[in-house]
């Protein structure tokens, strides 16, 4: 956690998920507060002379789940911020631990949300605790094992690089044109439930992303931290990213023709695919309000319910 030095604290007081409390500090300027061995998930009130906010991690360390995020703590443009717990994201979870049970029903998640087509789930199914809700809610089509298929393409170089930029994009625009009745499902599901959810898809990037820039969206937060909030999937990805390319280079030995190039960018994100998405919406129906409002069919007095519900002013 992370704290401008610069800021006068006049009091800081640490509040953990089972409801606990504890006054840290006061009175002094503080850069960095480094908490070890929480048993629960940390919550910093911070006062200053600016206001009240509350801080917390983003990332949610799990062995083998990369991407699991909190998309709160985000500052909207009517100045008030996303509320931190409410909203995860991560890529899938068939590798969480029995071990990390206890740490992810600390959450206190109730439902799970699967974005991923039955093909990509079969192997690879989510392991979670028999508490939480799972809830199978694909936003693409299920085209049969087009995965697969699309692999075999790749390994034999018979997608290009421009190609791979297109079909990602098409993916995406897929998500608010043919394939928006399942999303704005999704959406309403996430954004009237009574308690905190998690969504994801295979890597918890492209159609997750989606999701989540729709959502802060709706949220009033600006273009361009909504853009700042996707393009850390790059980051939290990266050394699984460099790890599947340094495979890749070796497979390249035996496999000439495979383009290393477009593995990389089908297992990145780019500011072209999000923009893409957002032109989309822009010149097809008449911009973001007018799709929140006619398309996700959301009007201006949930707008502003769903608004307080999520996101808090700074005192």
């Amino acid at each position: 956690m992370q704290l401008d030095n610069k800021t006068p604290v006049s009091k800081m007081r640490l509040d953990n998920e089972n409801g606990t409390s504890q006054e840290l500090l006061s009175d002094t300027h503080y850069k960095n507060l480094n908490l070890k061995n929480q048993l629960h998930r940390p919550y910093l009130t911070v006062e200053t002379n600016e206001g009240t906010r509350v801080v917390s991690n983003r990332q949610i360390d799990f062995q083998h789940v990369v991407n699991f995020r909190d998309i709160g703590g985000i500052r909207t443009l009517d100045g008030k911020t996303v509320k931190w717990g409410k909203v995860f994201r991560s890529d899938n979870l068939s590798k969480l631990k029995t071990s990390e049970f206890a740490r992810f029903s600390d959450l206190k998640i109730g439902t799970v949300y699967d974005l991923r087509t039955k093909n990509e789930i079969r192997g690879k199914e989510d392991h979670l605790p028999k508490s939480t809700r799972y809830l199978h809610t694909p936003t693409v089509k299920d085209n049969g094992d087009l995965l697969t298929q699309l692999r075999k393409k790749v390994v034999n170089g018979d997608i290009s690089e421009e190609e791979s930029i297109r079909l990602t994009v098409k993916l995406y625009q897929d998500n608010v044109s043919e394939n928006l009745p399942a999303v704005k499902s999704l959406l309403h599901q996430i954004l009237f439930s009574e308690t905190p959810v998690l969504y994801h898809c295979s890597a918890g990037k492209d159609r997750t992303g989606i999701v989540t820039a729709l959502i802060l969206s709706i949220l009033n937060v600006d273009r361009q931290i909504i853009l700042d909030e996707y393009l850390l999937s790059n980051f939290y990805r990266r050394d699984k990213v460099e790890k599947m390319l340094g495979k890749a280079k070796l497979a390249k030995i035996i496999k000439p023709h495979l383009n290393l190039k477009v593995i990389e960018n089908f297992m990145s994100v780019d500011t072209l695919y999000i923009m893409a998405t957002f032109d989309f919406i822009d010149q097809k129906y008449g911009g973001m309000d007018e799709f929140i409002t006619n398309e996700l069919q959301i009007d201006a007095k949930t707008h502003k319910m769903l608004i307080g519900k999520f996101t808090y002013q700074h005192i």
